[in-house]
């Protein structure tokens, strides 16, 4: 009898912790939406970018501009971000935004880093913008969020013109509290 009782004892622990992962599972989220950025409009005012240096034939830009985010990010965002321009057209940014809106319904800001690349297209006159983003904190509903992603699509239309959009994919969990 012990040792039917000690075998059973023993499967119930086995049991527990095989169980453990699928009840501490979090729920995850698919991202898929646009980032879309906007400068203030032409004449860009003092500030907008800034070469910070032309060396050895690349020039390196510190600029900040507007987001809007629709689908499972909805709101408005602040970006600020480097990039750094080499002479065969080929770029490289890094940067973080300031989000303010819902994720899955739940309000609250957040801070998300990116970095990535680019290479100018001469057909479609734009930069072709490939990157990683990542949360970095969060407030309100958001402050449990974590998640990254990637980010591609046509960046803005020129040299310096200030406006563009990404398709914005991923993967999002709300951590418990």
């Amino acid at each position: 009898m012990r040792r039917k009782i000690s075998a059973l004892m023993i499967g119930i622990v086995i049991l527990s912790v095989l169980l453990i992962p699928t009840v501490l599972a979090k729920e995850h989220i698919t991202v898929a939406g646009t980032w879309e950025w906007r400068a203030p409009s032409e004449p860009y005012p003092p500030g907008f970018f800034d070469v910070i240096k032309v060396a050895n034939g690349n020039t390196f830009i510190h600029a900040d501009d507007d987001a809007i985010f629709h689908g499972t990010f909805e709101g408005t965002g602040y970006d600020v971000f480097t990039i750094t321009i080499h002479p065969d057209g080929f770029a490289t940014g890094s940067g973080r935004t300031e989000f303010t809106g819902e994720v899955d319904t739940k309000p609250g800001t957040l801070e998300i880093m990116w970095v990535g690349k680019t290479k100018w297209n001469d057909a479609e006159d734009a930069w072709w913008w490939s990157f990683k983003w990542v949360i970095i904190s969060g407030t309100g509903e958001l402050a449990n969020l974590r998640g990254h992603g990637t980010c591609w699509g046509p960046g803005p239309a020129g040299p310096y013109m200030g406006y563009g959009g990404v398709v914005m994919t991923g993967t999002i969990h709300f951590d418990p509290s």
